[in-house]
């Protein structure tokens, strides 16, 4: 019996099966390896808005800490809700992160976001703690914050505010309850812009807004910023009294921060968490916080930032509630 031939074939079906099997080994390791690909980000503000460009400046240094590329993907629309449903669609693989402010879970809580429910969110890192500002127009006659509750606990006054059930209107409305004010008349527009226009324009008493989106006409000396809503003044106005000095317990922010839906992986969640929070307490952000009047201490990883959408979620069904909005 010539053993040659026979050992050749066996030889050689040994090494195309040891082959094979380096190479499901070798695709099962690429498979296993977060992040494999571009993650995306996703956020329902358009371009240029405070959260589109939140996102922009975590992605400066993110692509280092995380490994990957990042990519901003738009879906404006719903209050959050377009976003809500594209994420939905995606694969719950960590490539998908959500950037979410209290809007997308007010929407949620009154069933405009399809299937998703608030407890399919999880929160990755908290990425801004934007005050918001009560602020006038120069030509208003109130030149602090004491002088216009004066005048507010006489006569409701009018409010612009970006949309009937959002975070600035329940700001307003608690503000005025704790400050004991007059009802205010609530004015709906379409975004801060419009609402900086018509606060110049003397079309509005009053509005509750970010620093960042009345940055110009505050410096322009077009719009007077009389009350902070935060528990600490805040750097970029250091003349304006918070809502505490005052003797009113009202902080009112815009709280910005990364998400995945439930069903993601939790190492993959944890790197996500431990990747976003590096980049961020990176100096260029931070520098991003402190030129936009943000707090500084805006950047926090999972727990406290899952702890703070649980708190929201109470809070804002009861606000909800005492609005008359419900699902």
């Amino acid at each position: 019996m010539n053993f040659n031939r026979i050992a050749a074939p066996m030889a050689s079906r040994l090494a195309a099966s040891a082959c094979l099997t380096l190479a499901i080994v070798a695709s099962a390791a690429a498979q296993d390896k977060f992040p494999s690909k571009p993650v995306e980000v996703v956020t329902h503000a358009g371009v240029g808005g405070g959260t589109d460009l939140t996102a922009r400046m975590m992605m400066v240094q993110a692509p280092a800490t995380l490994g990957t590329e990042l990519i901003v993907v738009n879906k404006t629309g719903g209050s959050g809700a377009a976003a809500l449903g594209y994420a939905e669609t995606r694969p719950k693989d960590g490539h998908t992160i959500l950037l979410l402010t209290q809007t997308h879970l007010l929407t949620m809580l009154q069933g405009r976001a399809g299937n998703l429910k608030p407890d399919d969110i999880v929160g990755i890192a908290r990425a801004t703690d934007d005050p918001q500002i009560l602020m006038v127009g120069s030509s208003s006659p109130h030149k602090s914050a004491q002088e216009f509750m004066d005048a507010a606990k006489k006569k409701a006054m009018k409010f612009g505010t970006t949309q009937i059930g959002s975070v600035d209107h329940i700001g307003v409305t608690g503000f005025a309850s704790k400050a004991g004010l007059e009802k205010p008349v609530v004015v709906p527009f379409r975004g801060g812009g419009d609402i900086v226009i018509n606060l110049v324009g003397g079309n509005v008493d009053g509005a509750l807004l970010n620093y960042a989106e009345a940055e110009s006409q505050i410096k322009a000396g077009e719009v007077r910023p009389l009350l902070v809503f935060a528990a600490q003044r805040v750097e970029s106005l250091p003349q304006v009294p918070t809502a505490t000095e005052l003797g009113i317990a009202a902080n009112y922010s815009t709280v910005r921060g990364f998400a995945v839906l439930k069903g993601t992986p939790e190492d993959r969640i944890k790197a996500l968490e431990e990747g976003l929070v590096k980049a961020m307490k990176g100096k260029f952000y931070q520098d991003y916080l402190k030129s936009s009047g943000q707090s500084l201490d805006s950047v926090v990883g999972r727990e406290q930032w899952q702890a703070e959408l649980n708190d929201f979620l109470v809070t804002g069904r009861e606000a909800l509630a005492s609005l008359g909005i419900t699902k």
